[in-house]
């Protein structure tokens, strides 16, 4: 304990480190540290305060470091939520940069010289693309969702399937968000078997909306049935369709094995209302879509609550460059479109060029496998897609430590594991990284 007493105060520390660090920041670092130094002492884990400037300069440089930064994703998963999702292409980036650089025509017609609105500017693009009679956007797909039943069935019910009561990241769930929204939810049918004869029982006077949940990130095999949207459309009311995932091609077209819905689609079969998500499988910026006829877009539109959910300047701008480049047919700009159907032969070329660059890094041991990737941000959660893998060990680390190492590091690395190996999945990096990544390596030796 005598060393307690050896422990200089803030005031004689900060002079030190005033130089090359706000005021601010330096107290609160020195006084962070001391009272861990102090703890370390009463539990006599600390002997000395040799190390004790080394260790407030380490908490000023983690403390001046972003705590949002850029991350090198290697977990093979395309559409990562917890990594942000999906990332742009430098068209959109740049778009961004020129909208936000100084000042727009966000909300101001030029023709006309007076006010307009901000999603005009979006608008006549997704109506080419989708064939949609109308449109709004709005900053996310639950904002979508819960603006629809809100405007259109608030103190009314709407029925769905208890098979689509679905809970997506965050713990949002169908039922949560219908009854904050003000509509009352009717369920339907079974988990596993709905059948139209459900919807028809249910249906009343007080029945606003027929609603279907995409369901996008689980999917049911075996003694399953369920309606569908056009089995739905025959019933005669008004039918939502909460896509979820946001498609707006048909993937198939582009080589990915997948049932999943998209916009036109939807559109072309009449579906009175349907939303999706921007930053999904679009592959944008996060942005709720919701589109459908006239009548019910516009009293979605003149909701006071649109105004709480509108999209950002921001947004708004990614969202039109990601749309552009749809509109163009310019699919292999969109990164996550890119990289969903990138072919096992590009990845296998990419893993070897990674693999000759990490075997000259001392103390790793480097082979090459076969695994697959997953789409991942609750879409197409059947979807495997082959892929090659750079496996790495360390010979001084655990492989639990390098993957701990790895995320700790500038910029941090997210990888997975695998038996016991840390697999750097080649679909999800960038040849542009790979420089980046080695060197990570190198200053772990």
């Amino acid at each position: 304990m005598e060393l307690l007493r050896h422990i200089p105060q803030v005031s004689k520390l900060l002079p030190r480190f005033t130089h090359k660090y706000p005021q601010e920041l330096a107290k609160r670092a020195i006084r962070e540290v001391l009272e861990r130094v102090r703890q370390e002492i009463r539990e006599g884990r600390r002997q000395s305060l040799e190390d004790l400037e080394k260790l407030i300069e380490n908490r000023l440089r983690e403390l001046s470091r972003s705590s949002l930064k850029k991350v090198i994703n290697a977990t093979g998963v395309v559409i990562n939520t917890n990594l942000g999702r999906s990332p742009l292409s430098e068209y959109v980036l740049e778009f961004i940069k020129e909208v936000a650089g100084g000042y727009s025509n966000l909300e101001y017609d030029l023709q006309e010289g007076r006010r307009g609105s901000r999603i005009s500017h979006v608008e006549e693009l997704l109506k080419e693309l989708t064939g949609a009679p109308a449109v709004h956007v709005v900053n996310n797909n639950a904002g979508a969702v819960f603006l629809v039943l809100n405007t259109l069935a608030r103190d009314r019910e709407v029925v769905v399937s208890r098979g689509e009561l679905v809970e997506i990241g965050g713990s949002f769930r169908v039922p949560d968000i219908m009854r904050a929204s003000g509509a009352r939810l009717v369920e339907v049918g079974t988990t596993n078997r709905t059948r139209l004869s459900d919807y028809q029982k249910a249906i009343n006077e007080n029945t606003a909306l027929l609603m279907k949940v995409h369901r996008s990130n689980f999917y049911m095999e075996g003694f399953v049935e369920e309606v569908s949207v056009e089995e739905l459309l025959s019933l005669g009311l008004p039918v939502y369709y909460d896509m979820g995932s946001g498609a707006l091609i048909d993937l198939k077209s582009l080589g990915i094995n997948s049932q999943e819905p998209d916009f036109k689609s939807c559109m072309r079969i009449g579906v009175h209302v349907v939303s999706g998500s921007g930053d999904k499988l679009l592959g944008g910026p996060q942005a709720g879509i919701i589109l459908g006829r006239e009548e019910f877009i516009k009293a979605i539109r003149k909701n006071p609550l649109s105004r709480a959910l509108r999209i950002d300047k921001l947004t708004l701008a990614g969202l039109y460059a990601t749309l552009r480049l749809y509109l163009e047919k310019r699919y292999e700009e969109v990164p996550t479109l890119r990289m969903l159907s990138e072919r096992p032969q590009e990845l296998k070329r990419k893993a070897l060029s990674l693999a000759r660059k990490l075997k000259k890094v001392p103390e790793l041991e480097v082979q090459i496998i076969r695994d697959s990737s997953k789409c991942g941000g609750g879409a197409l959660p059947e979807l495997e897609l082959p892929t090659y893998c750079v496996a790495v060990k360390h010979r001084r680390l655990s492989t639990a430590q390098l993957d701990r190492a790895l995320r700790l590091s500038d910029p941090p690395v997210v990888a997975r594991i695998k038996e016991d190996m840390l697999l750097l999945d080649l679909r999800t990096l960038q040849k542009e990284e790979f420089s980046e990544l080695v060197k990570v390596f190198y200053n772990l030796s």
